[in-house]
């Protein structure tokens, strides 16, 4: 008798332990693979957090060093300032009417972003265009006129303006522009449209030979990019 209490005993203790030697098997079978499902969720979470960082920090541009304040007259007489348009997006571009490459197909493509702005509600209100000449002895204020109709400049929101032409060198220098005059009195400068943002902050130089070098054939941008940029400061 006291055998088979022995045996039943031995039996009853192999019953209640087989069940933990199988929870143990199971444990030490998906413990790796849930671990590494784990790690694998955490990994797509963090890429799919830095993608969206980076979506938006492309979708932004930075502040820039530079600028100052300035002071030029418009062709009607009245007083331009850095102050006086705050509160509005500005492309800032410096220019000569007599200028005998760039400066005129850039602002055909300025006159293109201005009717691109105007079909989406933004011209005048929210972005105001400013045509800076770097001639004023030459470009008088009827001269600017005749310049802007031209190119079907709309002055509610297009500005073609004039100051001291040394002063103009210095304040376009300010802006990241630069401005040359030789012994004969030939005019160069950086082709570069300056956006600023409504506190009047630099946020980004867009290069207009990026839209009119016709060596980028396919490469060249379009007016509608040029809209993007501005956007992203609104």
């Amino acid at each position: 008798m006291e055998q088979e209490r022995n045996d039943n005993q031995t039996t009853n203790d192999q019953v209640e332990v087989a069940p933990n030697k199988q929870d143990r098997t199971l444990l030490q079978r998906y413990t790796f693979p849930l671990i590494m499902l784990v790690i694998c969720l955490a990994l797509g979470g963090y890429l799919l957090y830095s993608q969206n960082e980076t979506n938006n920090n492309a979708n932004e541009l930075p502040v820039r060093e530079g600028g100052t304040d300035f002071s030029f007259t418009d062709t009607d007489g009245n007083e331009v300032t850095l102050q006086n348009t705050n509160g509005k997006v500005r492309l800032l571009y410096f220019f000569f009417a007599s200028c005998p490459d760039v400066c005129p197909p850039t602002t055909a493509i300025l006159s293109q972003v201005q009717d691109e702005l105007k079909e989406e509600g933004l011209f005048g209100d929210k972005v105001q265009m400013l045509s800076v000449s770097i001639d004023p002895t030459h470009d008088t204020t009827e001269v600017l006129k005749d310049y802007a109709d031209t190119f079907d400049a709309d002055m509610t929101g297009w500005k073609f303006l004039r100051g001291d032409e040394k002063e103009t060198a210095a304040i376009a220098e300010k802006f990241g522009v630069m401005v040359y005059k030789d012994e004969k009195g030939n005019f160069s400068h950086s082709n570069v449209v300056v956006l600023l943002d409504e506190n009047g902050k630099i946020r980004d130089w867009i290069s207009g030979m990026d839209y009119i070098d016709v060596d980028l054939g396919d490469k060249k941008l379009q007016p509608a990019e040029m809209v993007t940029q501005i956007k992203k400061v609104l």
